[in-house]
């Protein structure tokens, strides 16, 4: 089984995210799947669209550039459409069976336009509903505008996916409330090593 796997950042930038990816893509391999990784333009300007990190190939997307990535949610379409292009790109190279997209859903919208113009299932992994973090740190407003749309593109992400995994079962009862079926969403808890963080 060939797994693309769409990504926020990756490392060799650490964070939880990073290392929970990295513990999902051993595991794969473990079960001798082929795992191929592509972050989106958040990864940072790393200037190459290919870069080993660790031992890991990754593919990168050029941050999205013109007048739509300077303003306020019209830049979230440019990372969007920007991701989608470069995606299609690399499916053409990797030939995936699978699209495994990792939150945001920034991540899972590209998969999800990729997949269909293609025929390769989607699979969207949450965790953490974005709308939330941005209300935790302070740069949304918990039911604001920019809340409802983040919100409304997750919503509409989880309906029209394949299948959803998640890290918790509050995550799931989230997502079981916005009217996804119970058989579509699995809990797979965090899989990093303590050791690993040490």
């Amino acid at each position: 089984m060939r797994i693309l796997h769409i990504l926020d950042h990756s490392l060799p930038l650490h964070s939880g995210y990073t290392f929970r990816t990295l513990s999902i893509l051993k595991e794969q391999r473990a079960l001798g799947w082929e795992t191929f990784h592509l972050t989106g333009p958040k990864q940072g300007n790393c200037g190459v669209l290919e870069e080993d990190a660790d031992g890991w190939h990754f593919y990168r997307t050029p941050p999205a550039i013109g007048l739509t990535s300077k303003l306020p949610v019209l830049n979230q379409t440019a990372v969007i459409d920007r991701l989608t292009h470069r995606l299609n790109e690399v499916a053409e190279i990797v030939k995936p069976d699978i699209l495994h997209a990792h939150s945001p859903v920034l991540n899972a919208i590209p998969a999800l336009r990729v997949g269909r113009r293609r025929g390769i299932p989607v699979v969207y992994e949450i965790r953490a509903f974005w709308e939330d973090a941005a209300v935790d740190h302070g740069t949304s407003r918990e039911w604001g505008i920019r809340y409802r749309l983040t919100r409304g593109l997750e919503s509409y992400a989880l309906k029209h996916v394949d299948a959803v995994t998640t890290i918790c079962e509050g995550l799931r009862s989230d997502i079981l409330g916005r009217g996804i079926a119970p058989g579509k969403v699995t809990v797979i808890p965090n899989a990093v090593k303590l050791k690993i963080l040490a």
